[in-house]
């Protein structure tokens, strides 16, 4: 079942469709019609935890009303694409990662397989190759309005950590209801 995102150009829709099985589980959302986005979706690499380096040519495919809030909020969010990230939510990344793994991801799950689906991630789902945010930067419930890292941006001279309020935006899927006999 896809849901159009009205908000975002439909080359983009596929990364963000409802319903669809996963590795992890089955995320029905039938009822959701707004989705909090934070433009800054972690990945594990080798050296530690990143901004995934490709975010800026994956939020490039939205529609322009995505970079536009944040131009209204003076927010550079394509400065986050390969940033290495030290703390988020004042805690070490890992551990941030490790606690939304165990408060608010994956049902009841592995707790390898919830770190998993905190993460930024690659998936292949009816033949098209998709990129799923991850549950740390993507939720259907809005439970702060940002968050704050400390990272070295890629673009760093100094290398020296910087301290950025990274801003969700809430965007509505526009899902249609209708009510049908109880």
């Amino acid at each position: 079942m896809d849901i159009l995102v009205r908000t975002y150009s439909s080359e983009a829709d596929p990364l963000l469709t409802s319903g669809c099985p996963s590795p992890s589980g089955w995320f029905p959302s039938c009822y959701t019609a707004i989705q909090n986005l934070l433009p800054a979706p972690v990945v594990l690499l080798d050296t530690g935890v990143f901004i995934a380096p490709d975010s800026d040519v994956l939020f490039d495919q939205f529609a322009p009303e995505f970079a536009e809030f944040f131009e209204k909020k003076g927010f550079n969010w394509k400065r986050l694409a390969g940033a290495e990230v030290l703390e988020i939510g004042g805690l070490p990344a890992l551990d941030y990662i490790d606690q939304v793994a165990r408060t608010a991801s994956g049902n009841f799950l592995d707790h390898n397989i919830r770190v998993n689906s905190v993460i930024s991630s690659y998936l292949i789902f009816n033949g098209t190759f998709l990129q799923r945010l991850g549950d740390l930067a993507s939720s259907f419930v809005l439970r702060q309005t940002s968050l704050k890292f400390s990272l070295i941006p890629v673009d760093s001279a100094s290398g020296t950590p910087e301290s950025i309020d990274v801003p969700f935006v809430a965007i509505s899927r526009d899902l249609e209801f209708v009510d049908g006999q109880s």
